[in-house]
């Protein structure tokens, strides 16, 4: 992400998230997510700075050399955009994906090829509405749940 006044949410939506909880990393890029017989755990992340303002007026995150530090961290959820990340299958053994990249699910409970890992949103359908990440979300909870 780059600053708090260049995220792409409403105001109230950036409070509400901070008021739960969530703790925003500003110019922060990660980098890689380290793992262990198939489990997270941690995320390897690069501090990054906004560079001067390009031909069409946008500066953009470049990285500060040397910045580099490690989130622990037992669980990942990707929401940084529309399409699959492209890094999924090389980093997660056995999570079966398309030909686009969107990871491949049972439809009426959300699970994933690799045992006890369930996925939905953007990851598996490609660009969507939140209404439909979120549908995802509730039919993974209630499969895990049962």
């Amino acid at each position: 992400c780059r600053t708090e006044k260049e995220l792409p949410a409403r105001r109230e939506e950036v409070e509400h998230a901070m008021e739960e909880g969530i703790e925003f990393k500003f110019l922060t890029n990660p980098v890689k997510i380290e793992g262990e017989e198939g489990w997270v755990k941690s995320i390897l992340c690069q501090q990054m700075e906004l560079s001067e303002p390009d031909e069409s007026g946008r500066a953009r995150p470049v990285p500060i050399e040397g910045s580099e530090y490690e989130i622990d961290a037992d669980c990942v959820i990707m929401s940084i955009g529309t399409s699959p990340n492209p890094l999924i299958k090389s980093t997660t053994k056995g999570l079966e994906v398309n030909k686009r990249g969107g990871i491949i699910v049972n439809e009426e409970t959300g699970a994933t090829s690799k045992e006890g890992v369930y996925a939905g949103g953007d990851a598996v359908t490609g660009a969507a509405t939140v209404i439909l990440a979120m549908g995802a979300g509730k039919t993974a909870a209630k499969a895990i749940d049962e």
